[in-house]
């Protein structure tokens, strides 16, 4: 009877998918550690985790090695952002045999039954990449967004879920959040890998909309569960935001909607957003030398002038990692 058992635990063990956790580390350990003890704790148990330290320059790798001797753990020669960094471990999981990959924000904690979740809905929904519903952490019953739909005529994405979504019911959108992507392994056969000019910000984004051009669905689903602590890789959110938001939105525009389009869009939108970047800049300058400076204005100060910054670097050419002065206000 034990072996009758064992070979039905065995077969049923080979069916299920092979699912690859990859959690991006960057000067994050502690985060890390709850997100990885978290996947420890699922529900599911055909799966392996892959932590790609990116370059963190600091006792992480160390730490994470000790504390999960088991798990393996890659390490980047330099800083490759969110698209480099997790490409490296996507690479790694189709090399190993993936049959799908989870793509974690390493500042996200899953529900035990999270993983569960998307593979079941993965099973009914093999055309799709699928993302989850996310809660703040620090606000467990508050949603976050998760995903969103681009409007053409205000030229930006609308975040989702808002006063029109039913949060309890599947939803095909343009995109789903990078803090938990699921997906199946031959999209990213097919699709490609995400776009590493981006280095951070709109990298999955811009993957989720190739994804669509392929004929794959981008899938909103409200079973898996996770929370997530939202911006900890910077001491100091802000300018770095600020600077890869504006870079990156502009190329993001230019890679994925037709030139008439992208045109209309600098036209009607860059020129205004632009004037008032300028006009807060000096305005915050103004008011810090009539009325004292503080923390708070210098960092708004900063955002602004990383703002401009980013949308100079964009008509120049220059991608990648960003100035260093961004992340030390």
């Amino acid at each position: 009877m034990q072996k009758v058992y064992f070979y039905f635990t065995l077969l049923t063990f080979r069916i299920m998918q092979k699912v690859f956790v990859i959690i991006l580390n960057f000067r994050g350990k502690e985060d890390t550690k709850e997100c990885v003890l978290s996947v420890l704790a699922s529900s599911y148990v055909n799966y392996e985790i892959v932590i790609v330290d990116n370059y963190s320059k600091d006792d992480s790798s160390l730490y994470l090695k000790t504390t999960f001797p088991n798990i393996v753990l890659i390490e980047t020669e330099s800083n490759l952002g969110y698209a480099g960094g997790n490409n490296v471990g996507i690479r790694y999981a189709i090399e190993h045999g993936a049959d799908s990959i989870l793509i974690l924000n390493n500042d996200t904690i899953l529900d035990k039954d999270c993983i569960t979740h998307f593979v079941s809905e993965s099973e009914m929904r093999k055309k799709s990449v699928l993302g989850g519903r996310v809660y703040y952490h620090d606000r467990p019953n508050l949603m976050q967004h998760f995903g969103g739909m681009w409007e053409k005529k205000k030229g930006k994405f609308r975040n989702v879920p808002d006063k029109n979504f039913n949060s309890d019911l599947p939803h095909n959108l343009d995109f789903v959040t990078g803090c938990a992507l699921f997906v199946p392994r031959k999209i990213f056969e097919e699709v490609g890998l995400f776009e590493e000019s981006f280095f951070l910000y709109y990298e999955e984004i811009d993957w989720c909309l190739q994804v669509r051009k392929k004929g794959f669905f981008c899938t909103y689903v409200p079973s898996p569960i996770l929370w997530h602590k939202e911006s900890r890789s910077f001491t100091h959110p802000k300018p770095p935001q600020s600077y890869f938001q504006w870079r990156n939105r502009i190329y993001f525009i230019k890679r994925n909607f037709p030139k008439s389009e992208f045109y209309l869009w600098m036209l009607l939108h860059l020129p205004r957003r632009i004037l008032l970047l300028i006009i807060k800049k000096y305005s915050n300058s103004l008011s810090s030398l009539f009325f004292g400076d503080s923390y708070k204005k210098r960092i708004s100060r900063l955002s602004y002038r990383a703002s401009l910054k980013g949308i100079y670097d964009y008509f120049r050419g220059s991608f990648g990692p960003g100035p260093p002065w961004i992340f030390s206000p």
